[in-house]
């Protein structure tokens, strides 16, 4: 069974970690993607965050409170940006104390250059999507060899887990040090929020999320609910950008729908748990095997009645919690909204299991991945891995 808990290890003893951000996320609050904005959640929440340093791409302004070293790709030009921004780690390296544990989120082949080029520092795989479509770890052969090469490897689900070990003996001993901790959310609210006719949908503008599905859906029947309106928040990135092809689809979609609809765009984090302390319903229709689903996590943080799908590790923290669609299509998602637009009681009783039975906070699995983070040190201290 992986190993999901390390909270029983003491961790008075102090060590230095670094966590390295893929160089196209942006560590700010303006603008932060889903892999920043976990790692942020992960430093402050860490009981050790003072122990802990972010490197990421240089920005003009990261979040504030946080120990944050900003590099800027090294001979981008000639080694392509991900492989600039290691060289320019390394370079680092050379010239500042080495940390305790290097931390790599979600680049398998940063991870193997750094196990390669400084085996004298234990690094750490942070997988916040399926490992077989990324760079260095596209086979069972590449996998076999990081999991061979690094002391711990922390998945945010369990389908990421089965990912990472497909065509890989799952028994091997060596397997047990692949681990599960989904994502965690700040809890806003020290109570549930009255909520408000609003059904909230958030998410990048790409066809694998389900947005415009979900818009055909509710643009047919949300006529025949006049109280209610329809919140669509997003765009193709991590900020504010001309709209496209995609964009311009799910709007011609809801166009029917006149001022029961808003598009917002992109919005900062902190707009997005406005809208979904307000929102009644939230919708996460995605259509491709979601890793996690960290807007469900966070709607479910929220209080909201959540619709959506069997994808990928979903189910996960969704199973009992939300309305899952087993199937999604335009109309099996009208018929899970109608639903939840018909049923009061069924969206008052699922409103209050997201908000009653919620463990995926932040400071939990911050205290969770702390906890693993030192056994891997202990085992690389003791020349064997966790």
């Amino acid at each position: 069974m992986p190993q999901t808990d390390g909270t029983t290890l003491l961790t008075g003893s102090k060590f230095k970690i670094d966590l390295l951000l893929p160089v196209k996320e942006s560590f700010s609050a303006a603008n932060a993607g889903a892999v920043a904005t976990i790692v942020h959640d992960l430093v402050t929440e860490s009981r050790n965050e003072d122990d802990i340093r972010v490197v990421g791409r240089a920005i003009d302004a990261p979040f504030d409170g946080v120990n944050f070293c900003g590099l800027k790709p090294k001979m981008a030009w000639l080694l392509g940006k991900n492989d600039g921004f290691t060289a320019a780690y390394l370079d680092r390296l050379k010239m500042h104390p080495k940390p305790d544990l290097i931390e790599v989120h979600g680049r398998c082949n940063v991870a193997s250059q750094l196990i390669k080029k400084r085996p004298d520092i234990p690094v750490s795989l942070y997988l916040h999507n399926d490992p077989r479509t990324m760079k260095g770890a596209k086979t069972s052969g590449e996998r076999e060899s990081l999991l061979n090469g690094l002391v711990q490897i922390i998945c945010v689900s369990d389908y990421i887990r089965r990912c990472f070990l497909d065509g890989l003996d799952r028994d091997h001993a060596l397997s047990a040090k692949v681990n599960v901790v989904p994502n965690g959310v700040s809890r806003q609210l020290k109570s549930p929020a009255k909520k408000e006719p609003i059904i909230f949908l958030a998410g990048r503008m790409v066809p694998e999320k389900g947005i415009l599905e979900c818009a055909q859906a509710l643009a047919d029947i949300l006529p025949s609910f006049p109280a209610w309106r329809l919140v669509i928040a997003g765009a193709r990135r991590f900020e504010q950008t001309a709209a496209g092809s995609y964009e311009a689809k799910v709007a011609t979609a809801v166009r029917p729908l006149g001022d029961q609809v808003e598009m917002t765009g992109f919005i900062p984090i902190d707009a997005v748990r406005d809208w979904q302390e307000r929102a009644a319903i939230a919708a996460c229709p995605s259509l491709w095997e979601e890793p996690l689903g960290k807007v469900v996590v966070e709607a479910m943080a929220a209080g909201c009645a959540v619709l959506t799908t069997r994808r990928g590790g979903i189910p996960e923290v969704a199973e009992g919690r939300a309305l899952i669609i087993d199937r999604p299509s335009v109309s099996s998602l009208r018929a899970g909204f109608e639903q939840l637009l018909t049923n009061d009681k069924l969206r008052l009783e699922l409103q209050a299991k997201a908000w009653a039975d919620f463990p995926f906070t932040s400071e939990a699995m911050a205290n969770r991945v702390d906890g693993l983070r030192h056994i891997a040190i202990h085992a690389a201290l003791h020349g064997h891995r966790a």
